[in-house]
């Protein structure tokens, strides 16, 4: 403060700390001199999320009047004031006061064909009055400038308020409009309002109703009293959008369309705490559970208000295909703020999980539950627990391909550089940064109790598609976190499956995985060791290709090629082997003796899935030993395309047939022969009567067959039927035919059998006898002897 040429000027600055942790700013530049007071007024709320920051410039005479009552004139002259990212202006206008009267000539505050505009006269006679006309004005700009953030309410306000005798008896009333109008940011409709201020009891009383058409509205009556620092709205729910409740719940329902019925009161404090909801409501609609991608949709969903908490019922809840689950559980809050929620979950069969592809995860799904899911946190923080086992139609995809792909890890995000500043903010200067953005804690933990319902597919080769599937039993326990890692526990033991892998980047096979396969989990799951076996079977493979003699030159087996998989998905160990169903021991010696060590054995495995033949180790130097005989190069090539139709078949059934239960395939080979002699199969696996049926077969014909009874029909399949579901008990029925092998002279092969499976850790355990008698009739024994003593 200072006095040059006696003129008497001040800067004075101050900050108010709000609620939220936000200083409101104020500066106030003023000069006096000769009964005249220039002043500007600098204001800034230094709010990133809705900034409220202007200038407003006056000049204000003092005089006295005729009567000798002093009075001021107060010019305002043009201003302007920044709202959000609109320019507003301030209108030049003109105030007159002197004792108990005071007019305002135009006061308007506009930004296009928005504007709160007051005129008139305020006095102490009711026949005077002060009109505010409001026109489209957005009311979160009303409810920053007076803080009022108990709750949140949104719109456009245009309408009439009027103030009589303010001097002696204040009286107000208002008609407002307000379109767009919002609750928590949940949309309401059309906001129809007539308050009035209560002089009597001091208060200003509410009528009104918000009217979102096609018969849904809601009823708002009560009062708001700022004196006594009270509220109470009786609310009237009539079809009223649940849409405000993502408010609340948005860290896990992201989408939220429902309706409720019933009658609430919005009761208590404006401030030092604030109010709460008390009263009964009725819901149906349906939401969206963000973390499962998930929609489940609920009529008639009961729940009732209480102090700082709303409780839920017990009630139904459908998934989209009609299956059910039961909901109770608590939205915890502190007068509508600081929300806790526990909701739990009993489900029947529930789409429980529904990510149709990775995104930014490793894993992927759909899953139906039979179990308990439990969702609780509170702000930042949300934690789903589920307990289940899967039911019917469930798949689980994991990319074992890209490991480097945990998650979404860039999980900080930022929106404005601008560096704070807590004093006064000229207009020209910049703004305070907004806050970094960290989205909320996203914790999942399963306790997946797996069986045969669900189809676990590992995605090996992401360019390729080569890719495991697999079906079996065991307690996975697995942990997601959307700022960590994903780990999992657990033995995953094996029933059946596939693995599709790609040879050399042109060539296709399907392996079946055996029983006895496991993946147990101790963590990073690609550090899981791996101890899976699987087959594939190459029928009508010539032996003349091994050079045995002459007496095996026209025959030709079925060969099982193995592939056992060790090591851990990181570092997988992949070794090589075959097996020679349907022929004895002295026949396996004759061809296994052919094959010298690991590396031969790795190559003729290799040339049986590419070529479909033996590899012949003279292949380069042979002469044709017959004249009807083709080269062997000539054989090669014709197994090689016969098994690229096959290939290019098996891709058309692939993208026609979608079904987990059922594999469908086709199989083509040459015989020793070329085409004259081929076999054309049609593959056919699957699953029925709850994963208790079990077939596989191989349907087709094969050309020019040699054997004695010249049938060429091919027909193989293997029932099985589960007597128990963990397969340790089954009933097998078969069928194998044998003309096209050398060794046999029947037509087919039938059999009927039990198959009784039990794993066991000695003599004991197999006949299930415990040790643990024993050790009790000791017990009992030296208990005698304490007690004589």
């Amino acid at each position: 403060m200072n006095t040059p040429n006696d003129t008497l000027k001040a800067d004075i600055h101050v900050s108010m700390l709000a609620e939220s942790g936000r200083t409101n700013s104020f500066k106030v530049e003023a000069s006096a001199y000769n009964n005249k007071l220039a002043t500007s007024l600098h204001y800034n709320n230094n709010n990133p999320e809705l900034k409220i920051k202007g200038l407003l410039n006056t000049e204000t005479q003092f005089y006295k009047m005729n009567t000798g009552l002093p009075a001021a004139h107060m010019s305002i002259h043009r201003s302007d004031i920044l709202i959000g990212d609109s320019l507003w202006a301030i209108e030049p206008s003109d105030i007159i006061y002197y004792k108990n009267h005071l007019t305002v000539d135009h006061f308007n505050i506009r930004h296009n064909d928005q504007h709160i505009l007051i005129s008139g006269l305020a006095t102490d006679q009711a026949t005077d009055s002060l009109l505010v006309n409001l026109q489209n004005v957005n009311i979160k700009y009303i409810l920053n400038l007076i803080n009022f953030h108990s709750v949140e309410f949104g719109g456009y306000a245009s309408g009439e308020a009027s103030l009589k005798s303010v001097f002696k008896s204040p009286d107000a009333k208002a008609d407002l409009t307000v379109s767009h109008f919002t609750f928590q940011d949940g949309t309401m409709g059309t906001l129809q309002a007539h308050v009035n201020y209560n002089k009597p009891k001091e208060q200003i009383d509410i009528q009104a109703i918000a009217d979102e058409g096609s018969g849904h509205y809601t009823q708002i009556n009560g009062w708001v009293a700022p004196g006594r620092n009270d509220i109470l709205l009786n609310i009237g729910a009539r079809g009223t959008n649940l849409d405000f409740l993502k408010s609340f719940c948005g860290s896990f329902m992201d989408q939220i369309d429902a309706r409720a019925y019933g009658d609430v009161q919005l009761v208590g404090p404006l401030s030092h705490g604030g109010p709460n909801l008390i009263g009964d409501i009725e819901a149906s609609g349906k939401t969206h559970i963000a973390p499962l991608n998930t929609e489940y949709s609920f009529q008639h969903m009961k729940a009732k208000a209480t102090r700082n908490k709303i409780t839920l019922y017990n009630d139904t809840v459908y998934d989209r295909e009609g299956h059910i689950g039961i909901v109770d559980g608590d939205l915890l809050h502190t007068n509508l703020s600081k929300l806790h929620y526990n909701i739990n979950i009993q489900a029947q069969n529930l789409l429980g999980y529904d990510q149709k592809t990775f995104g930014n995860n490793t894993f992927c799904g759909t899953v139906y539950a039979t179990g308990t899911c439990s969702i609780r946190g509170k702000s930042g923080e949300t934690i789903i627990d589920i307990d289940a086992s899967p039911e019917q139609g469930s798949t689980f995809e994991y990319n074992v391909s890209s490991p480097e792909s945990v998650g979404q890890q860039d999980f900080i995000h930022w929106h404005d550089a601008t560096p704070k500043n807590t004093t006064v903010v000229e207009p020209q200067q910049q703004e305070q940064p907004s806050e970094i953005d960290i989205p909320s804690d996203m914790k999942i933990n399963f306790l997946i109790h797996a069986n045969p319902n669900l189809t676990v597919k590992l995605l090996m080769d992401a360019a390729t598609g080569d890719y495991i599937t697999l079906h079996g039993d065991g307690v996975i326990h697995a942990n997601y976190f959307n700022k960590g890692a994903f780990n999992m526990f657990g033995t995953y033991a094996i029933n059946n499956g596939i693995y599709q892998l790609t040879i050399q980047n042109i060539i296709q096979k399907q392996f079946q995985f055996m029983p006895g396969s496991s993946i147990t989990f101790s963590g990073d799951p690609f550090l899981s060791p791996l101890q899976l076996k699987a087959q594939y079977t190459v029928n009508g493979v010539s032996l003349s290709d091994l050079n045995l003699g002459n007496s095996f030159g026209g025959g030709t087996i079925r060969v099982n090629c193995l592939m056992n998989i060790t090591g851990t998905p990181a570092d997988p160990k992949v070794n090589f082997d075959m097996d020679l169903p349907h022929v004895d021991s002295n026949i396996k010696q004759m061809i296994y003796s052919t094959i010298n060590g690991t590396d031969e054995m790795k190559q003729q495995v290799v040339y049986l899935l590419a070529i479909g033949r033996f590899y012949n180790k003279n292949t380069n130097n042979a002469v044709a030993e017959e004249a009807n005989r083709q080269s062997q190069a000539s054989l090669a090539m014709q197994s090689l395309i016969s098994g690229t139709i096959s290939q290019q078949f098996n891709n058309v059934l692939k993208t026609v047939v979608h079904n987990t239960n059922w594999n469908f395939g086709a199989n083509i080979s040459t015989g020793d022969e070329g085409w004259n002699n081929a076999e054309y199969e049609g593959l056919l696996s699957g699953r029925m009567l709850n994963n208790r049926l079990l077939f596989n077969g191989q349907f087709g014909y094969r050309d020019n067959s040699k054997s004695a009874t010249n049938s060429s029909f091919i027909g193989d399949f293997d029932l099985r039927y589960l007597l128990h579901p963990n397969g340790n008990f089954a009933i097998r029925v078969y069928n194998q035919s044998n003309d096209r092998y050398f060794i046999k002279n029947t037509l087919n092969t039938q059999g009927i059998g039990l198959i009784l499976k039990k794993d066991f850790n000695g003599i004991h355990d197999f006949f299930g006898i415990k040790k643990t008698k024993k050790k009790n009739k000791s017990k009992k024994i030296a208990n005698k002897k304490e007690n004589k003593k």
